[in-house]
């Protein structure tokens, strides 16, 4: 899967203007630069050879050249036409801090200029971050929003656990607590407030029976009205055995995979319920940034199969094992 960065040469000119070679190596890890990157841009050959820092950064035949308006025109057409490749692109732009701002809530994709660089450096470390749940769940809760600011359009959890759980209440209904406790906390902490595009949705998870599907459904979709009524989302549930083994990966562990990025976590996605301290073994889970240059391949090789499993998981999942609809764009950036 290629990751597609636009990069426009004004962008590139104002970064170098305002920045030494050396700030712009503290802000961006050259080890890895775009090598892994399809990086469309309207910089000349002239000014990737003259600029010894910025052919390093787009390595040979890692680019391709577009005329000066094309990087607009694309913009201009990405609730139009929602390809999947675009919306799941990295935009580095030659424009305002109010224009990229309204990209990214438009759109659910990242959009930066050569301001605000610095201030999201994290997203170019290979070793992204680390959020610890021995902290108190309001803390861990602030520090996700600091430190991940994350437009994002797609999304794909899988934690076999998250559902299996259920009891009936006073009222003599039905209720999975982690829906309450879990799942709305961290959908709350995730999800756009609104989108010019429809935002997908799929999750994997064990339910105590098959025949739940459903009823479970219709619970998670009533949550995401709840918290996200301006929203427009494609939404799919998908039942999983626990431990189920599909050619590549286990669903054992937990994951939250993005176009922009990846939570991976051995001890559960009850990242911002309000048990308050959480001390079982383990307790810190990582967050990188695949999709993003200067992260190391290993995360993008692992993101990628991610996707692999769930897309051959969900395609090929039976009426009864699944409720809602089957598409995501993330599927369409990986080969079956």
């Amino acid at each position: 899967m290629k990751s597609i960065v636009y990069l426009q040469s004004g962008f590139w000119k104002s970064l170098s203007a305002n920045n030494s070679r050396e700030g712009i190596r503290t802000m961006l890890d050259v080890s890895d630069a775009l090598g892994d990157s399809c990086v469309i841009t309207d910089a000349t050959e002239e000014e990737i050879l003259q600029d010894e820092y910025l052919k390093i950064i787009i390595k040979q035949k890692a680019y391709q050249r577009c005329d000066e308006h094309y990087v607009d025109k694309t913009i201009g057409s990405l609730n139009m036409n929602n390809s999947s490749e675009n919306l799941c692109a990295t935009y580095m732009l030659d424009k305002s801090l109010v224009e990229c701002q309204n990209l990214e809530q438009k759109s659910g994709v990242l959009a930066l200029n050569a301001k605000t660089v610095a201030e999201r450096s994290y997203l170019f470390k290979g070793d992204g971050f680390w959020l610890d749940k021995r902290t108190r769940y309001s803390l861990r809760y602030i520090t996700f929003k600091e430190k991940l600011f994350h437009p994002c359009n797609s999304l794909i959890i899988i934690d076999p656990y998250l559902l299996i759980d259920r009891e009936v209440n006073k009222d003599g209904e039905v209720v999975y607590p982690g829906i309450a406790n879990n799942l709305e906390s961290l959908l709350d902490a995730i999800l756009p407030q609104k989108l010019d595009v429809e935002f997908n949705l799929t999750i994997i998870s064990c339910l105590n029976k098959t025949e739940e599907t459903k009823r479970v459904y219709e619970k998670i979709r009533k949550c995401i009205k709840k918290i996200r009524k301006e929203l427009p989302i494609k939404f799919g549930l998908f039942y999983t055995d626990k431990g189920y083994n599909y050619n590549i990966e286990s669903f054992h562990s937990r994951h939250i995979i993005s176009n922009t990025f990846a939570i991976d976590s051995e001890d559960g996605l009850d990242l911002f319920n309000n048990s308050g301290y959480i001390t079982k073994n383990n307790p810190a889970i990582s967050i990188v940034f695949p999709r993003l240059f200067g992260n190391s391949r290993q995360d993008m090789v692992k993101y990628e199969k991610w996707i692999l499993s769930v897309k051959k998981y969900t395609s090929d999942a039976k009426d009864g094992r699944f409720w809602g609809i089957k598409e995501n764009r993330l599927f369409d950036l990986v080969e079956q």
